[in-house]
This record gives C-alpha cells, sequence and structure tokens, in this order.
C-alpha cells in the first residue's frame, strides 16, 4: 500500500503538481472542502470526521483510519509537514510497513525528512540558509538549514550547533536535487562525500529534559509540569505566601555572588530568582489573576514610559537628569500628590537599613536633609547622649535606639555609602576576627568563658593585626 501526502494553502489554492498527481490517483481525500480548491477529481473530504470526533485524539484516529486505503492521496490545509494528521498518518504507515510520500509545498529536504519519519508532532518549523545562519531560537521546532554548499560550511554549521545539541542529535541530510538523503549524528554533519547547493539538513525537535541550553519559554513550561495534574507534590502546594522567604534568600545569595565576584554562581542564583517569579505567575494563573505575559508586559511598558529620553522626546545627558526624569513619570504613574505620598510608597517589608536609607534619600529630593555630612555627625552625637541619658534614667530606650540608628544611616548615607552593605561588611569582617579569637585562644590554652576581658580585648587586638 502507498500513501501520498500533499498541501494546499491555506486560502485553499491547490497546486497544479497536486492536481497532476490526483488526477493519476484513485482515491484522493481533502482535508476540508471549507473552500472552493477548484480540483476537477472526484474527491472526499474529512469534514464529517472533524464533526463527529470527540476530541483531537479520536480526530486524528479515525482520520487516519479513513486515510489508510492504497493510492491515496491526502491532501492536507496548509502545510504537511506541520499537519498533525499528516504526521500521524506517517507514522502509522511506516509501522505497518507500507510506503508514503510527501509533495514538496515548502522545503524539499523538509518533506523527504517527514516520510522517513524523522520527526513527529513538532510545534513549529524553522528555516534558514546555512550563510546566514548564526543561532537557534528555539529547539522545539524542527530546524531546517539549507545551502550547505562545501565541507567548509558544514563543519562551521555543526560547531554552531553543537551549542544547541548533542552530538548523537540524530540529523537528516538531504540533496533536494537528486533526491538522496542519509541521516547520521550531528558530530559527523561535515562527513558526508559531497556537498552543493541543493544539500540541505534537518533536525528534529530536543526534548525538554534533554536540551542542552533552555530559553525562557522552556523555564514556563518546566513550571507547568511542576504544577500540573501529574506535577510534582511540593510544588503544587505552595502559595505566594509560602514563597516568600524563598524570593528574599535567593535575592541574598544573588547579592554574595555579586560581592565574590563569582560570575558561575551569579547566573546559577539568577536563575533561582527568576524561578520565583515564574512560579508566582504560574500561581496566579492558576487562580485566573495574572499569567507570565502580564508581568513581561509591566516591565517592559515600565522602561519604555519611564525611558522618555530613548523611546520619546525628553532630553537626559547625564545620570542625575535620568533619575530626575524617572522620579517625575513615576510619581505620574502612582498619582502621588505629595513627598509624603511617595514616601510611604516604599515597602515597609524592606530591611530596616534599606528603608531607612531610602526614606532619608526620598526626603531629600525636596531638600529635607543636612547640607553637608559634619552636621549629621552632629545629630549623631546627640541621639548617642540621649542613648546614655535614657541608660541613667533607666528608661525605657527603644525610642532613642531607634533615632541613634537613622541617624547612623543619615551619616553613611551622607557619604555616599549603602547602609545594608556596609553592615554586611562590617559583620563579615566581625565574623573573620572573631574566627581568629577562638583559634589564638586555643593555641594559648584560653578559656574563653572564663577568661577576663582584658585577655580577650588581647586577643581581639592580635586577631585584629592578622587581617
Amino acid at each position: 500500500m502507498h500513501i501520498t501526502i500533499a498541501s494546499m494553502s491555506q486560502n485553499g489554492i491547490i497546486s497544479d503538481e497536486v492536481k497532476r498527481i490526483a488526477a493519476q490517483t484513485s482515491n484522493v481525500v481533502i482535508q476540508t472542502a471549507l473552500f472552493d480548491n477548484m480540483l476537477e477529481t472526484p474527491y472526499t473530504t474529512l469534514d464529517e470526521i472533524f464533526e463527529s470526533a470527540q476530541n483531537f485524539d479520536d480526530l486524528t484516529e479515525k482520520s487516519c483510519d479513513f486515510l489508510m486505503r492504497d493510492n491515496t492521496l491526502f491532501i492536507t490545509l496548509g502545510d504537511a509537514c506541520q499537519n498533525a494528521i499528516a504526521l500521524a498518518l506517517v507514522s502509522r504507515t511506516r509501522k505497518s510497513g507500507d510506503t508514503v510520500s510527501v509533495t514538496p509545498h515548502g522545503s524539499t529536504a523538509l518533506c523527504m525528512a517527514m516520510q522517513e519519519g524523522i520527526y513527529s508532532n513538532p510545534s513549529g518549523i524553522s528555516l534558514y540558509r546555512a550563510p546566514a545562519f548564526e543561532r537557534v531560537t528555539n529547539t522545539d521546532n524542527v530546524l531546517v538549514i539549507d545551502e550547505i554548499d562545501t565541507q567548509t560550511a558544514a563543519s562551521e554549521l555543526k560547531i554552531k550547533l553543537s551549542r544547541y545539541y548533542d552530538d548523537e542529535h540524530t540529523v537528516f541530510l538531504a540533496n533536494a536535487k537528486d533526491g538522496t538523503s542519509e541521516t547520521l549524528p550531528l558530530y559527523e554533519l561535515d562527513s558526508a562525500a559531497d556537498y552543493a547547493y541543493y544539500t540541505s539538513v534537518v533536525l528534529p525537535p530536543v526534548p525538554l529534559e534533554k536540551k542542552l541550553r533552555y530559553t525562557f519559554a522552556d523555564l514556563v513550561t518546566v513550571m507547568d509540569k511542576l504544577r500540573g495534574k501529574n506535577g510534582c507534590p511540593w510544588d503544587k502546594e505552595q502559595t505566594h505566601d509560602s514563597l516568600k522567604r524563598y524570593l528574599v534568600e535567593e535575592s541574598y545569595e544573588v547579592l554574595e555572588s555579586i560581592d565574590d565576584n563569582d560570575m558561575n554562581a551569579l547566573y546559577d542564583e539568577l536563575g533561582d530568582v527568576l524561578l520565583q517569579i515564574v512560579f508566582h505567575a504560574k500561581i496566579a494563573q492558576q487562580h485566573s489573576e495574572f499569567d507570565v505575559s502580564d508581568i513581561t508586559s509591566a516591565i517592559c511598558n515600565k522602561m519604555i514610559t519611564r525611558h522618555t529620553h530613548i523611546f520619546g522626546d525628553a532630553i537626559a545627558h547625564t545620570p542625575h537628569d535620568v533619575i530626575k526624569n524617572w522620579e517625575v513619570i513615576k510619581k505620574e504613574e502612582k498619582n502621588q500628590q505629595s513627598q509624603t505620598d511617595v514616601i510611604n510608597g516604599i515597602p515597609k517589608t524592606m530591611p530596616a537599613l534599606m528603608r531607612s536609607g531610602k526614606v532619608q534619600h526620598k526626603a531629600a529630593h525636596v531638600g529635607f536633609d543636612f547640607r553637608k555630612v559634619d552636621e549629621a555627625i552632629v545629630k549623631l552625637r546627640e541621639e548617642i547622649a540621649e542613648v546614655e541619658a535614657d541608660i541613667a534614667l533607666g528608661r525605657d530606650m527603644y525610642d532613642e535606639c531607634g533615632d541613634l540608628l537613622f541617624s547612623a544611616v543619615n551619616v553613611v548615607r551622607m557619604l555616599k555609602i549603602e547602609p545594608e552593605i556596609a553592615l554586611q561588611k562590617a559583620t563579615d569582617k566581625f565574623i573573620e576576627r572573631f574566627a581568629h579569637v577562638e583559634t589564638l585562644a586555643k593555641k594559648q590554652k584560653i578559656d574563653m568563658h572564663n577568661c577576663d576581658i582584658d585577655q580577650l580585648e588581647e586577643l581581639w587586638n592580635n586577631a585584629k593585626k592578622m587581617r
């Protein structure tokens, strides 16, 4: 039994070549009679099956049952190489030991690969010319690259493809002029006997779990599976609230990798932050709140509307000009009528040091600030004196201690130092020196629990010298 598959355009136009094949075929089946296709040969359609099918799988199975007859021509709506029924028909025909041929509608090499069963159910098809090819944008698609005219071109192509496909990935090398082809692993792409203008390669899609490189869309797909019907029990039970701590933790790990200048850790930790974003997007989508495209749309709109010096007619020659424009636009967007509104918009969930610095910074935008750091230092000394007075009087010291810390942040801010980072560095330095103190105490057989403060002070001073 032999079956031929051909295509008609999306608006129902059938080429003269396909009409010629139809005239020589006893059983012609067109996918749909929706269009006036001007076919003179008698034909049947799949329209009744489309109407009666319970679901897509039922449609595909019944259509294949109907088409599995000798000397059948099946004319698909649109490119046969992307038609699910045609792909299923090829698969069934090959399993039964029968033959199938596909009449080229677009890429001859792609049709040759299809009838050889090289791929099935792609999400799409990407077509390139070898001289212009640089990178793969989607390994979910069937990839077709034409015009591999020399072995050098094949070698260069192999190197580019090996970034996205495993060396053992099956490729289909075809000569569209004489119809010859061979199936081989990617690492042998440049080992064929001959190459010419008509030489093409077809690469089938890569399963999700076997990809060498992943895209943002792949991450969304992974999350869909984790939160899906047969997904991970832990991932499926998470909520916006339960994930809050992870977003904070992962963000701090990003900061640590930056401090360590560890670029391998940085991209890994940034991936963890990105996962949290996609995680929240999926939870929101399942509750019909928003989806990931709302997130990407919101940030793109924000970047465009707040960079009017790039996407509009505003002028900004310096970073200061950019920040000034940004603040004005942001205030308008949020309908903030006063600087108090702006300050109240700073999240209370921020770390206290970071929030206090940001509040002071926003207040300074309208001139509410010390003129120079010396004045801030005087204020800090006043707050220290007030804490000392409260200690002497035995008062509750929360308010005065808060004022002391707030004033300290003011001094640091005016020195253009980030308080949060400065305190982190100081804490790290303390830990390092404390470790030296413990080491020295152990060497000198000093019991830190029972020794006097002078001995500890001496150990500390020695530790400071060692750093």
